[in-house]
């Protein structure tokens, strides 16, 4: 087992990716962050990604750089929880300890611009950093390492 406390990846808002399925060319799994003892399951990436989405948005932080439009008319603005108010329920090294059963990515967003993230992903199995510009690029630097492990599993098998 690998000493992950020497990982560096200690942010509020750090998420933990857990990809536990896979069917064809979407995941299914579980995400967890410092403000919950207990998972988030996300079934699909477009799934995932509005779900953390919807985390940025409720502890405000990353602060998003631009308001989302709709075709719907807005809503009564909802009051955000400020991440200031919210208790962590867990440290950064415990969320660090958690395993999908086929991949695990530790994922920083150090910036919400021009309608997107920006931030840091790490593999945690092979313990690879990458910066990403995109939601999209995001998804797709997970989407290169899941089909590495899985060619790596199959020569192996």
């Amino acid at each position: 087992m690998v000493n992950k406390a020497s990982w560096g990846m200690h942010s509020p808002n750090l998420i933990c990716i857990c990809v536990d399925t896979r069917t064809g060319e979407e995941y299914g799994g579980r995400l967890w962050h410092q403000y919950e003892d207990r998972p988030i399951s996300y079934l699909g990436m477009m799934d995932l990604i509005r779900k953390m989405d919807a985390l940025y948005d409720e502890w405000n932080f990353p602060q998003s750089s631009t308001q989302s439009r709709s075709f719907i008319s807005p809503q009564e603005p909802v009051q955000k929880i400020s991440r200031k108010g919210a208790q962590r329920e867990m440290d950064a090294g415990r969320i660090q300890d958690k395993h999908g059963d086929i991949g695990t990515f530790l994922v920083h967003v150090k910036y919400r611009q021009n309608s997107t993230w920006q931030g840091e992903v790490m593999w945690a199995e092979k313990r690879k950093r990458q910066y990403f510009r995109s939601a999209l690029e995001l998804i797709k630097l997970m989407d290169s390492a899941l089909d590495e492990a899985e060619e790596a599993q199959s020569e192996g098998s």
